[in-house]
C-alpha cells in the first residue's frame, strides 16, 4: 500500500488530469455566451472600425455575438487593467496596439499590470503601415530638403502624436536621431486632434497611414508626401520613396494591434478565437475595411504574437534610454 510521497503522486496526477479535462470541456462549451472586446481608445480608430466590420464574422465563427466597448483614457491603461482582471474564461478580451502593449509600460512607471505576466496574448488583428507628411507650408518637397530645413531651424519643425511614448512619437524620435536634426513633439490627447492641426498649418509634419482623412488633403495638395515607412512603396502613393530609398533607413515603429485576454486563458479557448480571427481577417468581405487603411494582416499563432512583443519590449527598452525619453509617474 502506498504511503508518504508515494500516495500524493497518483493523487497529484489525478488533479491534473481533472484540471486538463475541465479545461478542454470548458473549451468545447465556449462560447455559450457574447464575447466582449474592449478597445482602449476612442471610437472611430482605425481598428474600432475594422474589429466593429469584424464582429458579425466572428460571431458567425463563434456562434456568439461579439461586443466591442470602447473603453479609452490613461493610454490604454485602463482597458486594458479591466481585461488583466476579469476572469480568464474567454469572455473579456482587449483589442492592444504596439503603443498600449509594448510602448505605454515602459514610459509609465506605475501601471497596475505586467503584460508578459497578467495576458494571455492570442491573434494579430492587423498593422498599420505609415508614411511621412510635411505640410506645403513648409515648402519641402522631398526628405532631402526636410533634413537640410530642419538642420537649419532647429527645432522649429513640430508633429504631434496622441502622447508621449506613442508609436507616432517614437517614428519622430527615431527620424531625428537617424537624421542628425532636432524635431519638436507636441503630444496631443487623440492623433484625431494632432491631425486637425496639421492640416490647419501647426503642425510642419505627421506620421500617418495613407487613410482618407489625409489621403483627401493630400490629392488637394495641402499635405505632401514624404516617405513610405514600410519594406516597398504603398498602393495610395506609388510614386512616394521609401525610407530606405531616402536613405534613413527602418525606424522600427509599425503600428501593429492585436487582441489578448486575462492571464491563463485555457490553450483550447486560446486556440479557437486565434483560429477564428485569422480566418475572419482574410475573408474577402473585409477587403473594404482594412483596404480604407492600407491595414496589413498578419495571420500569426499566439506563440509568434508572444515572441514578438517580447521582441520589441527588448528593443525599445534600450532605444528609449538611447534617446534619453523620460518615464512618467
Amino acid at each position: 500500500m502506498p504511503t508518504g510521497k508515494h500516495r500524493f503522486i497518483p493523487r497529484a496526477c489525478a488533479a491534473v488530469a481533472a484540471l486538463a479535462f475541465c479545461g478542454l470541456a470548458a473549451a468545447q462549451a465556449y462560447p455559450a455566451k457574447p464575447i466582449r472586446l474592449i478597445v482602449p481608445t476612442g471610437a472611430g480608430g482605425a481598428y474600432d472600425v475594422v474589429l466593429r466590420a469584424m464582429a458579425p464574422f466572428l460571431q458567425e465563427e463563434l456562434g456568439q455575438p461579439w461586443i466591442v466597448e470602447n473603453r479609452a483614457g490613461a493610454g490604454g491603461i485602463i482597458g486594458l487593467e479591466a481585461v488583466a482582471r476579469a476572469e480568464p474564461d474567454g469572455y473579456t478580451l482587449v483589442n492592444g496596439g504596439v503603443s498600449q502593449i509594448v510602448l505605454n509600460p515602459l514610459f509609465v512607471t506605475k501601471t497596475p499590470y505586467n503584460v508578459q505576466k497578467d495576458f494571455t496574448h492570442i491573434a494579430m488583428m492587423g498593422e498599420l503601415v505609415m508614411a511621412l507628411y510635411v505640410h506645403n507650408s513648409l515648402r519641402v518637397q522631398d526628405m532631402k530638403s526636410l533634413i537640410a530645413y530642419a538642420k537649419a531651424n532647429p527645432g522649429k519643425v513640430a508633429y504631434g502624436s496622441s502622447g508621449v511614448g506613442m508609436s507616432f512619437h517614437l517614428a519622430g524620435e527615431m527620424l531625428a536621431l537617424r537624421t542628425g536634426t532636432e524635431l519638436t513633439h507636441v503630444p496631443y490627447k487623440s492623433t484625431a486632434q494632432a491631425l486637425q492641426d496639421f492640416f490647419a498649418g501647426r503642425l510642419a509634419m505627421m506620421f500617418y497611414p495613407p487613410a482618407k482623412p489625409i489621403m483627401a488633403n493630400v490629392q488637394s495638395g495641402n499635405i505632401i508626401p514624404i516617405a513610405a515607412m514600410y519594406e516597398k512603396r504603398l498602393p495610395p502613393l506609388p510614386k512616394v520613396p521609401t525610407m530606405a530609398e531616402v536613405g534613413v533607413g527602418d525606424l522600427g515603429v509599425s503600428g501593429w494591434s492585436g487582441i489578448s485576454g486575462p492571464a491563463g486563458l485555457p490553450r483550447p479557448i486560446v486556440q479557437r478565437i486565434n483560429q477564428a480571427i485569422n480566418k475572419t481577417m482574410v475573408r474577402p468581405e473585409m477587403d473594404k475595411a482594412y483596404n480604407s487603411f492600407t491595414m496589413q494582416r498578419p495571420v500569426v499563432t499566439p506563440e509568434q504574437m508572444t515572441e514578438r512583443i517580447g521582441r520589441e519590449i527588448e528593443f525599445w527598452s534600450a532605444m528609449i534610454k538611447k534617446l534619453g525619453i523620460k518615464p512618467q509617474s
